[in-house]
């Protein structure tokens, strides 16, 4: 775990130890140094600055990006050159800001990628449509944009199956 508050970043790291268990789990005093060697990066900042650069990803990291700013972004253009990129959906990711990813506009105006670097749509892989991964060392890309009728189907699937197991508890609102 990394984060501009280095401090909050290690407080985060502990107390998340107890409820992840098993998992290792460490803050880093950078990004670089979070990035390093991992497997999955996940990246949810309000970051101007990349906070995620292709030189600090190792072969087969997978990266999920869900931060926005109007003002920057959190990926920089190189991973997303170098990614097998998928969204949630074209159309969303790729609306001019403030509807649409930054980060990918970014990396478009700067000619790292075009609209056509997009592989596939979330639910193009889920149904089996368009291949994912198809090579261990490729690094792969999620970046999230927010759609909403996506959101409130996968709440439904996971407010089903939390009642039909009879998990969780009703809270009046």
């Amino acid at each position: 775990m990394a984060g501009h508050d280095a401090a909050k970043a290690r407080a985060l790291a502990d107390d998340a130890r107890g409820w992840l268990g098993g998992i290792t789990l460490r803050a880093a005093t950078s990004y670089a140094e979070a990035i390093a060697g991992a497997d999955v990066v996940s990246a949810t900042t309000h970051s101007p600055e990349p906070v995620v650069r292709r030189e600090w990803l190792s072969p087969g990291t997978h990266v999920t990006s869900v931060g926005y700013n109007t003002a920057g972004r959190e990926i920089d253009s190189a991973t997303f050159r170098d990614a097998l990129l998928v969204v949630e959906s074209r159309a969303a990711a790729l609306a001019p800001p403030p509807a649409g990813s930054n980060d990918i506009a970014m990396a478009i105006a700067e000619g790292a990628i075009t609209s056509d670097h997009v592989h596939a749509e979330l639910g193009e892989l889920v149904a089996g449509t368009r291949p994912g991964r198809t090579d261990a060392r490729q690094i792969t890309l999620y970046k999230s944009v927010g759609v909403a009728v996506q959101d409130a189907a996968a709440a439904a699937l996971v407010l089903d199956a939390a009642r039909r197991r009879g998990a969780g508890r009703d809270v009046a609102l």
